[in-house]
């Protein structure tokens, strides 16, 4: 869930999103200054922390810490609900850093077709977090992450089932659920995991969070005695559980 856009993807409540509303404004104004300074975007990559807000910065290192978390067990990485890439990218690039002669692989799925709000999701909005798959798939190329970084278009609530029917070996060691509506969370929670090790991590982006009830149900649901902990530093993604042995 982006904290600054300049098209809103969902309709604010009065809970946990409007929490830090207080930032988004002086880091808009920040954002315009800084577009008038006249840096390069060459810049922009390479000294990407001097320009991005702390609130995103504290998103990928919670996801940084997690997977560094789960560092020498076997199993790939996943995420479900891809949306642009940010994510499954720094995944695949953690691999290329911490693991550049173990067969992991980072799968992401979605369906780039946006969000399809279900009956209790009304601060989400029809089609938002689209992006064309096509651009995705050349953003990944262009930085030759394809052979790391699979991604896969398909709707996870009818078709994931067939697509482990095609690949039964695959387990994972991390799973990233972003996909915000009950209706795919809780399929993506009954397909994967089964599929993940002992000790592995499943990474909830949106747990606890009134613009996207329809995860906290899904784990209710599914997994209604997981102990979802928290990172004391982070804010999203809001829960995480760790698989114990049965």
């Amino acid at each position: 869930m982006a904290i600054v856009s300049d098209k809103p993807d969902y309709i604010p409540g009065d809970l946990e999103s409007v929490k830090y509303q207080s930032r988004s404004e002086p880091y808009r104004q920040s954002i315009q200054k800084m577009k008038e300074l006249g840096f390069t975007f060459e810049d922009l990559i390479q000294g990407f922390p001097a320009f991005s807000g702390h609130m995103t910065l504290i998103r990928f290192l919670s996801l940084y810490e997690l997977y560094k978390r789960t560092l020498g067990l076997s199993g790939h990485v996943a995420e479900v609900g891809v949306y642009k890439g940010a994510a499954s990218i720094l995944f695949a690039k953690l691999v290329q850093i911490f693991e550049p002669n173990a067969l992991t692989q980072v799968h992401g799925f979605d369906w780039f077709q946006g969000m399809t709000p279900g009956d209790d999701d009304h601060n989400l909005i029809e089609s938002s977090y689209q992006e064309p798959e096509a651009r995705l798939r050349a953003l990944i190329e262009c930085q030759q992450l394809d052979p790391i970084l699979k991604i896969h278009s398909l709707d996870v609530t009818r078709e994931i089932d067939d697509f482990f029917v095609s690949h039964p070996h695959l387990r994972f060691k991390l799973i990233f659920l972003d996909c915000g509506t009950y209706a795919v969370t809780r399929k993506a929670l009954e397909a994967f995991w089964p599929r993940l090790a002992i000790g592995g991590i499943l990474i909830l982006d949106q747990y606890n969070f009134e613009l996207a009830p329809g995860e906290t149900r899904a784990v209710q649901d599914v997994l209604p005695f997981a102990r979802v902990e928290t990172l004391p530093f982070g804010w999203m993604p809001t829960g995480f559980i760790v698989k114990s042995a049965p």
